[in-house]
């Protein structure tokens, strides 16, 4: 495989090399060698295999940061969990997390894997990538994330073979075997000073052959040297082998070793840290804040700041820098087994972790109107810190930080029979689905939403759940899926008596069959939609209905009655400027269709500034197009082709079945 040095411009994922990577030169060697006979065809797959702890990640984090350069288009980089006991990365999750990084918009992802797969491939074609696969816990996790540019490089690291991926890509293997005795004290000596292990040589080398060989282990106990300057290495090595010993029934030596050198930084610790690190065991996301940290223990954050300190000193987590952190799974699964057999103290920590979520979550809430009247919740375990964010922006930005960690505490609510909080927690994420969409997300969260409401008994909550997924599976074009939805979360509002929650539902149906073209059914339902607003004085939704029949008078070729329901929904709005500016450029379409094109560009002027300053891509598009529909009006086809020019990319770019449409008109002009 021939590469060239470039400076690259795309996406920089890579972890930080290990801070004391050693040895592997061999390996390194050979890693490059089989690079330069690659030349399949397709992208060049190299999968380095080895037991848990043996450096599998170190050595791929190092190599691909000394390759970075040559990759012009970027790198990606996916821990895939595949032995993690949260389980593993989905292939949806990690092909979403690689498509964003690529520049496809969270409102631009299909909610089908085998479509997130096929945009995939298309945005990779031609973009010279070096991707990073790590743990891998089986093919079928991989095949997914390969790229189909032929220059692009992935590595892969894995305990296991992953035989197909060798015979059927031709992935070159590089198998790592534990440090010999003069490597494992390189390691030692680089953490805490060539000085130090060459004057207790003898331990040094005890040190090395009770750890295994294993870098994880031999990271551990060199953490706990380098924090205690004037312990002897004698000491390490006498305390290492008690507690080897102790672990006799273990079933590997490389269990004994990883075990022996984690339980010797843990017992060490102060009650509070060993609670701490007990606790985030428990986590159920792939990496936390110091903000649900201290919420799992109880303290407060400057309190949970120097326990996570404590702990990353001694390499028992890792700090990813931004104040987040990590686990080894290793690491993790030794930090779960600590709280195992006493299930009070588990059930205490997850609740408090779980009611953080929701806790922050919840002041997020302020960015959007709610689509019900709020059902409270009472905390069990209220956060010692509060919570406030300065800014919409920053609030969208901590729910997409968090989204990962928030999906999976939905899920582990659901899994641990605390139904009430799983609704909660998915009802939460309302503002980053209705402004990001990210469809596959937003059907997992809102169908695991309608379990847990139907669990936990309240119709009111189960038929919100059946409206957002219905919300998803609409946005995504599954418009059967959203009919059944939009229907059951219609009879379970009329079960609950809810007519607020039913007009959410009777919405939902109307948008469907106007996507579907059913005007007339369109119409039917966005009548009674205005009924049951009315009916119930909500001036927000009745504004909402008349957007609707007006889009839909005006699809029907009934200009006249749009412009009255839209001009009556502009006023009814005056609150919600995004709402005027989507009844704005409707209207200005509906007078282009009357033939007031002066009006027309007043309402639409006003729309795109309205939608350029808020951020919302697709409706800056629909506001471009009608432009476009004046240009065209007024027999000026060069400007309309510049607007219909610049709208296009946007709705591409959006995944927006409106594109098909505007292309058509292109090419008719």
């Amino acid at each position: 495989m021939k590469l060239t040095r470039q400076v690259s411009s795309g996406p920089r994922e890579l972890p930080p090399a290990p801070a004391h990577f050693t040895n592997r030169t061999a390996e390194l060697a050979l890693l490059e060698k089989l690079l330069s006979q690659d030349g399949t065809g397709g992208p060049a797959v190299h999968l380095i295999s080895g037991q848990g702890g043996i450096g599998k990640t170190a050595l791929a984090t190092a190599w691909a940061r000394h390759l970075g350069d040559r990759f012009p288009a970027g790198h990606l980089w996916a821990d895939l969990g595949g032995f993690s006991t949260n389980g593993p990365l989905s292939a949806s999750e990690a092909l979403g997390r690689f498509l964003r990084a690529l520049g496809v918009p969270p409102e631009g992802l299909p909610a089908d894997v085998e479509e997130l797969t096929a945009l995939y491939r298309t945005t990779t074609a031609e973009r010279p990538l070096l991707v990073l696969l790590d743990n891998a816990g089986s093919t079928e996790q991989v095949l997914p994330l390969l790229p189909t540019g032929g220059e692009s490089l992935v590595i892969v690291t894995s305990r296991r073979r992953l035989g197909r991926l060798q015979t059927e890509h031709r992935a070159r293997l590089v198998e790592l075997a534990p440090f010999g005795s003069t490597h494992s004290a390189e390691l030692l000596g680089r953490a805490v000073g060539e000085e130090r292990v060459g004057a207790e040589a003898a331990h040094a080398r005890a040190i090395a052959e009770l750890c295994g060989g294993l870098p994880i282990a031999l990271t551990t106990v060199s953490a706990k040297l380098a924090g205690r300057p004037k312990m002897s290495l004698e000491k390490i090595a006498t305390e290492l082998g008690k507690e080897y010993r102790r672990l006799a029934t273990l079933s590997t030596k490389e269990a004994q070793s990883v075990e022996a050198s984690f339980n010797l930084s843990y017992d060490e610790l102060p009650s509070d840290a060993a609670a701490l690190y007990a606790a985030l065991g428990l986590h159920p996301g792939p990496d936390f804040g110091v903000g649900v940290a201290a919420a799992s223990i109880a303290v407060r954050e400057e309190v949970a700041e120097d326990l996570l300190d404590q702990l990353v000193d001694v390499g028992l987590l890792i700090d990813r820098g931004d104040d987040r952190y990590t686990f080894h799974d290793l690491a993790r699964l030794h930090a779960k087994e600590k709280t195992a057999g006493n299930e009070y103290d588990r059930d205490i920590a997850m609740r408090r972790m779980l009611e953080w979520y929701l806790f922050a979550a919840s002041k997020t809430t302020v960015m959007t109107v709610p689509d019900q009247d709020p059902i409270p919740y009472r905390y069990e375990y209220r956060p010692p810190t509060p919570v406030s964010f300065e800014s919409p922006e920053e609030e969208l930005a901590w729910l997409e930080r968090e989204r990962e960690n928030l999906i999976a505490a939905v899920e582990t609510a659901e899994t641990w029979q605390l139904p009430e909080l799983g609704w909660q927690l998915a009802a939460a994420m309302w503002p980053l689905f209705l402004l990001r969409k990210h469809y596959p997300d937003f059907l997992k969260v809102s169908q695991a939403g309608v379990r847990c409401a139907r669990a936990w008994g309240n119709a009111s909550a189960e038929a919100l759940m059946h409206n957002r997924s219905g919300a998803a599976c609409r946005g995504s074009g599954r418009y059967d899926e959203a009919v059944v939805h939009y229907e059951a979360g219609r009879e379970a509002a009329r079960k609950a008596g809810d007519e607020v929650v039913e007009i959410r539902s009777v919405e939902g149906l109307g948008l469907v069959a106007l996507a579907q073209g059913r005007l007339e059914d369109a119409v039917k339902w966005f009548t009674e939609d205005h009924r049951l607003s009315e009916s119930r004085n909500r001036t927000h939704d009745i504004g909402l209905a008349l957007i609707n029949l007006g889009s839909t008078q005006l699809k029907a070729g009934r200009p006249d009655p749009a412009i009255e329901h839209l001009t009556r929904a502009r006023e009814v709005l005056a609150a919600d400027p995004y709402n005027v500016a989507r009844a704005r450029t409707d209207l200005g379409r509906a007078l282009t269709a009357a033939g007031d094109l002066a009006a027309a560009r007043t309402e639409l002027e006003a729309s795109l500034a309205t939608m350029e300053a808020s951020g919302s891509r697709f409706e800056v598009a629909r506001a471009l197009s009608a432009f476009g529909e004046i240009a065209e009006a007024e027999g000026n086809t060069g400007e309309a082709r510049r607007f219909y020019d610049r709208a296009l990319p946007i709705l591409v770019g959006l995944g927006r079945p409106e594109a098909d449409a505007l292309r058509t008109r292109l090419e008719q002009l």
